[in-house]
This record gives structure tokens, sequence and C-alpha cells, in this order.
């Protein structure tokens, strides 16, 4: 269900990448993964938090959402002759969420404290833009590999641990 634990900037934060499948799977893996944390971390004698700004001097903890639409097998987000190897699905896609991304933040980050992370200089996006590298974008577009098509993806980086991944996913697909 997921890869092997990294840790992140700040202090005692991890990252736990969860492997891709369809987004009603993944909102289910994503509760799941909640829940076996935050038991594990009671057996220790600990607590895991799933703010988004446990701390107010410290970045924030995201759950950047990946995504990509697929057409049977094929991803219908890769063009080979486009610069960025981007189809014009996946460009009408993006412009989709940045269009809404007003109202989809309403979602993706619905407390008080989900707005304390979105703040510069704590790798947090604050522009409604994309880009490829630019972590301060809402949406990055990881960098195309080649005879990787099936990875190219998007990345909208705004939602938080503290949102409902069911609700999240929905509205992103709205």
């Amino acid at each position: 269900m997921w890869r092997p634990v990294t840790t992140t900037v700040a202090p005692s934060q991890h990252e736990i990448d969860l492997r891709y499948t369809d987004a009603f799977t993944m909102a289910d893996n994503t509760m799941t993964y909640r829940l076996i944390v935050k038991e594990v971390a009671l057996r220790h004698g600990v607590y895991a938090t799933f703010m988004p700004k446990p701390l107010a001097d410290q970045n924030g903890s995201g759950m950047h959402v990946h995504q990509s639409l697929f057409r049977g097998e094929r991803n219908a987000f890769f063009d080979a002759k486009d610069k960025y190897h981007l189809s014009a699905i996946a460009k009408s896609y993006v412009a989709g969420l940045l269009r809404h991304a007003r109202e989809i933040t309403i979602v993706t980050n619905q407390w008080v404290n989900s707005y304390k992370r979105l703040v510069p200089g704590y790798e947090a996006p604050v522009y409604l833009s994309w880009a490829l590298r630019n972590r301060s974008d809402l949406i990055r577009v990881p960098e195309y590999k080649p005879g990787k098509e099936n990875d190219v993806r998007i990345e909208y980086r705004s939602p938080d641990p503290a949102c409902s991944p069911y609700l999240v996913f929905a509205v992103m697909l709205a």
C-alpha cells in the first residue's frame, strides 16, 4: 500500500507515499494509513498528528495529490509532441483546477490550521499557477522521464492531511 518512509524538513515529520491506484481505493488507503499510523504511534507511547501546521515556525504537512487520467491502458495526460509532454486534456485539466482553485480549497483545506500552512517561506503552495519545479505553485508537473509515458502526471499541492480524501478526490475530478 505504501512506499518506504522518509523524513522531511520539520522535526518529527515523516513522508509516506502511497502507491498509486484509482481515486476511490486511494481514499480508502489514505484513511487506513491514518488509522494505522495513529495506532502504531500510540503503542510506542507517542502521538501522531495529521495537523497541517502543528508548529508555527516549521514547515507544515501537506497531502500532495498526484493525478493522471487514463483511457484504458493509455495515459491521457501524455503527448510526445508537446514541449512539456502534456496533452491538451492535461492542460485543460490543469486549467480547470486553477480556475476553480478557490472553491476547491474550501474542501482541500477546510480547517483554520490549514491556512496557517499556506504561507510563503515554508515550501507550501502560495501561487495560483503551475510550474515544472517550483514548489510554491499550486500545481507542479513532475519532470518527464523518457519511456515512462504512464508516469506523466500533475501534483496538486494544497491539500493537507486533515482533509477528507473522498471529498478532495471528488471535487478535483468534478
